[in-house]
């Protein structure tokens, strides 16, 4: 038994002196054309060689189907589209194992599995409130490889982010919002973050909305931003809306012209006349009202007034100026049948004339200076995009 007991232990111990010199076999997943291989020393958590690393960032834009005016987001369905190169990978020919020689751009389909090993770009969406990969049997997602050891990580997904918007020119307002990708952890001396395309406006905006939207490249002070002493790259695009005003006009803006058009009309009723020309004024007066409360409910919040508050306000100033000057008026009336004295003759049908004059004056001049000064404000914003 002794004899035995002491081979036993020999053979043990050789055997654990020979495994470490036995070289670990590679790990590789195969896919539809090609094989990709793991090295033996290849560690997942280690960025590639030859940094910084060139990261390409695609979003292929199907639709926007919400702009949100309450909490300052965008909605996108889209395809999130990573692409990088590592060429720590080894890629092979599935058909005749051997490693191509010539450059193959066609890209290779493998299972997600793989990416539980590989190093991936720690990409963050700067601003970003939500982020939602597709779901119907499985995520839509996939993962393509070629020969030049180049990657292609997609995802189909809906992606909400936040843009700052200000709404004192609603609803003539241009509000520009960007959007951004860069990574989280490592600076522009290990990542480089770029654009793969820019998406195409016939293609993104399919959804009625009440935005125009325009989108173009990054501004080249966008491409970039410092945090923690040390500078990112970002990638993206940026979105510029232009509210769309024939809504708010044809069901703010004219009714509301037109009610304090009405209102003129008090002038040439007669003053004896307290019923008739009381009830239109203050109809009148309560309609706009209720028109600027209803703008107050359903307008985005602002730091002041919005455009189309102070259009409403003037409105109303409007028609309760001509309630005070039919005040004036009943006044008098009231006054001088108190002290017994008879009014000249049409002494109050001239005060009307002359306010039935002056207050069409004064509404022209207010809608010049109105109009002038929005279109000026709006035509200005959207010629730094060439809108």
């Amino acid at each position: 038994m002794q004899p035995t007991y002491k081979w036993c232990q020999h053979s043990l111990i050789v055997l654990l002196l020979i495994i470490p010199i036995i070289p670990t076999q590679k790990s590789c997943m195969k896919g539809e054309a090609k094989t990709i291989c793991l090295p033996k020393d290849y560690v997942k958590f280690e960025l590639p060689p030859n940094q910084p690393i060139t990261v390409s960032i695609g979003i292929d834009i199907k639709d926007i189907p919400n702009v949100s005016d309450r909490d300052f987001s965008i909605t996108l369905n889209a395809y999130f589209i990573v692409k990088w190169f590592d060429s720590r990978l080894i890629v092979n020919d599935v058909k005749n194992g051997s490693d191509y020689s010539e450059p193959v751009s066609d890209l290779t389909a493998l299972n997600l599995a793989i990416l539980e090993t590989l190093w991936l770009p720690d990409v963050e969406i700067r601003n970003l409130k939500s982020f939602q990969t597709h779901l119907i049997l499985s995520k839509l997602e996939g993962f393509w490889v070629d020969t030049e050891h180049n990657l292609m990580h997609a995802l189909a997904s809906r992606i909400t982010f936040i843009c700052p918007m200000s709404f004192n020119s609603f609803p003539m307002d241009v509000q520009v919002c960007v959007f951004q990708v860069g990574s989280f952890n490592y600076a522009t001396n290990k990542l480089v973050f770029r654009d793969e395309f820019i998406p195409v406006k016939e293609e993104a905006v399919r959804s009625i909305l009440d935005y125009d939207i325009n989108i173009y490249p990054l501004n080249p002070e966008d491409t970039h931003y410092s945090a923690l002493n040390m500078n990112y790259s970002v990638a993206g695009f940026q979105l510029v809306l232009s509210r769309k005003i024939s809504f708010y006009i044809v069901t703010y803006y004219l009714p509301s012209g037109l009610f304090v058009v009405v209102s003129w009309i008090s002038f040439l009723i007669n003053p004896e006349v307290i019923p008739g020309r009381m009830t239109l004024l203050i109809t009148v007066f309560l309609v706009l009202i209720n028109i600027f409360n209803t703008i107050q409910t359903n307008s985005p919040k602002a730091d002041g007034l919005t455009a189309i508050e102070a259009w409403l306000i003037a409105c109303i100033v409007f028609v309760f100026a001509a309630l005070i000057e039919y005040t004036g008026i009943l006044l008098k009336m009231k006054l001088r049948k108190l002290n017994g004295t008879k009014r000249k003759k049409d002494n109050y049908a001239v005060t009307d004339l002359s306010f039935f004059v002056l207050f069409p004056v004064l509404f022209s001049l207010f809608n010049i200076l109105y109009w002038t000064t929005i279109w000026w404000t709006r035509t200005k914003e959207q010629q730094k995009y060439n809108l």
